[in-house]
């Protein structure tokens, strides 16, 4: 773990990061983090060496959860840039989150609201990705940076074994425990986009399969950044498994 040169403390603000290419996460995140302006907090580096691919994301970054010691963990890819105001205006964004709500569950940089629409502020290889007003209530967030609360008691479910869609997952347990997530205007730099691949579609199935009992409190439509996931019926997925089954034979 690597913190600020300031007083002797706790850190108030742990970045976790799970890595699969340090020269990347050296790049990006340790550089950026070494030029934030911020003398007022402290904050560490927890990254987690997946480099031989012996983690899940959710295994990992419950991992660096556990040896985070900040009051406020940001989970981020590898391969994100942060601005050097980012930490001030982290704190800033945060109280006007809680003008609205004092129990907030997962923060966030992107995401969609339960009526669909994209809401957050980053730039990525695409361009940048701006939908005011924020913050907003949202019903999913992107994975590439979010933040919780330590004590929100809140970690990832190791039932999601790639590395998509557990982000989702946990805003929706985060909704289920009462705590609302959000948008915020706290823009970062993302150096790649986001595409699905055949372990985003069984992570989804796996979603389905978790949330079908509970789609009264989520809703049956799950809006992300990376697509919209409906909440079918154990039945309906059987018949959506003989016909996709069947068209692969044709």
């Amino acid at each position: 773990m690597t913190g600020t040169k300031c007083k002797p403390e706790f850190p108030e603000v742990s970045f976790v990061t799970c890595i699969s290419d340090w020269q990347m996460y050296k790049h990006c995140v340790v550089t950026s983090l070494g030029q934030m302006h911020s003398p007022e907090l402290i904050f560490e580096r927890v990254p987690i060496d997946n480099s031989d691919n012996q983690f899940s994301a959710s295994q990992a970054l419950n991992l660096g959860l556990e040896q985070s010691s900040g009051t406020l963990i940001v989970f981020c890819h590898q391969d994100v840039v942060f601005p050097p105001d980012w930490l001030s205006r982290l704190l800033a964004q945060i109280k006007d989150v809680e003008h609205q709500v004092a129990f907030w569950g997962v923060i966030g940089l992107a995401g969609r609201c339960v009526d669909g629409s994209r809401s957050g502020h980053v730039v990525d290889p695409r361009g940048e990705f701006f939908h005011p007003p924020l913050p907003r209530q949202v019903q999913t967030l992107d994975e590439l940076c979010i933040i919780i609360r330590k004590k929100s008691g809140l970690h990832f479910d190791e039932y999601f074994d790639h590395f998509h869609l557990y982000v989702t997952d946990l805003c929706l347990m985060a909704a289920c425990k009462g705590m609302p997530c959000f948008t915020i205007d706290c823009c970062l730099e993302h150096l790649s986009g986001g595409k699905k691949c055949e372990g985003w579609r069984l992570q989804k199935e796996k979603l389905i399969k978790k949330w079908w009992p509970n789609r009264r409190i989520v809703g049956e439509k799950i809006y992300t950044t990376s697509g919209t996931i409906r909440l079918h019926s154990p039945l309906a997925r059987v018949i959506r498994s003989i016909r996709d089954l069947s068209l692969n034979k044709t």
